[in-house]
């Protein structure tokens, strides 16, 4: 295995990332990426919502890349490699509407096959493989009252919506401007 790059272990300054992601994209059968449906729990502030896998720093994590691969072998039984990382994204916040937003390193990993998925039941529900073809139609998306009396750009799916972080990095990764 390939040593990590400095770039991946070290982000320094106010930037620095507490958490973070993997935004797994296959290309086969469909081009798709996956995302898991957080478990309900009253203490948690993104409790239902659809997000990538991934979490906090732990103090045992020698970077934040190890803490991205931790966590989504931990959450999904997937094991990723540096060898099938394809870019490391900005730092980006996440939980701007709640009390302790934080920041969070985010990787985009390439695979050809759908990986098989176990997901970590005491936090996840359910996964889904989001079509990319799909999101990118800007016709599919809408905007919903997420927070009380705000409203947010979101995609929609048969029982709720992306929005909020996982929303605004696949906007991103995937060039969609809905000009909300």
């Amino acid at each position: 295995m390939r040593a990590i790059p400095t770039e991946l272990n070290h982000v320094s300054g106010a930037n620095r990332p507490e958490a973070a992601v993997s935004i797994i994209r296959c290309s086969d059968p469909v081009d798709s990426i996956l995302l898991l449906r957080r478990k309900k729990e009253p203490s948690d502030p993104w409790s239902g919502h659809f997000a990538f896998p991934g979490g906090k720093c732990d103090p045992e994590d020698d970077s934040i890349f190890q803490t991205c691969l931790r966590e989504t072998r931990e959450e999904t039984d997937i094991s990723l490699d540096l060898s099938l990382l394809s870019r490391q994204l900005p730092v980006a916040l996440a939980g701007r509407n709640v009390k302790a937003p934080i920041q969070v390193q985010p990787f985009l990993f390439a695979l050809a096959k759908r990986p098989r998925v176990i997901v970590e039941t005491s936090e996840i529900d359910s996964y889904l493989w989001l079509e990319v073809e799909k999101f990118t139609d800007k016709c599919r998306h809408a905007a919903e009252e997420a927070l009380p009396s705000r409203f947010y750009p979101v995609y929609p799916l048969e029982d709720y919506f992306i929005w909020g972080f996982t929303y605004g990095v696949l906007c991103s990764i995937l060039e969609v401007n809905t000009d909300w």
